[in-house]
């Protein structure tokens, strides 16, 4: 086993406004990189085994932290590598007369988990026992170069939740990868098998109706069961349908401790939510990943 260091300590800081919920965001791929001296890759499912929350000051009622991840589905691992591979041919395309290759040692592919995740001033950082915070290197975030709608270039971020930021062609911020997903993918159609005509008014299926069973059967069979049981053209993850990370952990402090269970975050990505009874009362977080064979932690490819 490579020896890793596989415990990440935060502190969160709750609103200033006492039962108030905030959101801050941890990246695990950044935060191994960065205390480990070797690149992470977000492009898998890292591995949480427990998570630790520590306060010295709220009370045991009316405090509430949650985690969240990207969902866990074949849309989302269909929605990312759909992503990944129009980085990867943008790149080739663009290099394909160069001598060598110029591609950066550290390159790979990173996303933001959502628009609020890009936007947002709650991105928690790793820190020791003295609350002195990591020294961090360079992390960027996969940006996109579009001429679409624009006779120069329209670069743009990239998610995986949530609709596009931005306002169209030309002038996009951020892409959500799982609502161009659904853009873009042939879907099923409603009324599955589509019966012309009504079925059950069929003369020759009616010369052995008796009575009106026949009927009522047949009526059941057209009309019962012959839609999806999903939304046909909202995938789960795009606007207006879950468009948030779905909680993985929720729970409460008592006696200022709590501790949930393991969970996988697809591109090591979690968003906590948490609510304080005291003003900006600080949460000390202790996530440990589980071991593993990706440089020491357990992190599967997506």
């Amino acid at each position: 086993m490579i020896p890793a260091v596989r415990y990440l300590r935060y502190d969160l800081v709750n609103s200033a406004t006492p039962g108030t919920e905030t959101s801050h965001f941890i990246d695990l791929a950044r935060d191994l990189s960065i205390l480990n001296r070797r690149l992470m890759r977000q492009g898998r499912t890292y591995h949480v085994k427990r998570v630790t929350v520590v306060s010295k000051n709220t009370q045991n009622f009316g405090n509430r932290i949650s985690f969240s991840t990207i969902p866990d589905s074949w849309v989302s691992h269909g929605a990312w590598g759909r992503g990944m591979k129009t980085w990867q041919l943008m790149n080739k395309e663009a290099t394909q007369n160069l001598t060598n290759d110029i591609s950066a040692k550290w390159q790979d592919f990173k996303v933001y988990m959502s628009n609020d995740h890009r936007a947002s001033s709650n991105i928690l950082r790793p820190i020791d026992n003295g609350g002195i915070v990591a020294a961090n290197g360079e992390w960027t975030y996969t940006i996109l170069v579009s001429p679409d709608g624009t006779t120069g270039a329209d670069p743009f971020g990239l998610h995986m939740l949530g609709d596009h930021a931005g306002t169209g062609p030309g002038a996009w911020t951020s892409i959500g990868l799982i609502q161009s997903y659904g853009n873009s993918r042939a879907t099923v159609d409603n009324d599955q098998p589509n019966v012309p005509g009504t079925a059950s008014d069929d003369p020759l299926l009616n010369v052995f109706d008796y009575g009106t069973t026949v009927d009522e059967v047949i009526d059941r069979l057209e009309t019962e069961n012959d839609n999806p049981p999903y939304d046909a053209s909202l995938y789960p993850g795009a606007a207006g349908n879950m468009a948030k990370p779905l909680v993985v952990q929720d729970t409460t402090l008592v006696d200022g401790k709590a501790t949930v269970g393991g969970f996988g975050a697809l591109c090591g990505l979690i968003e906590v939510e948490s609510t304080a009874t005291e003003a900006a009362d600080v949460y000390s977080i202790l996530v440990e990943l589980a071991p593993g064979s990706y440089r020491g932690v357990k992190a599967d490819v997506i």
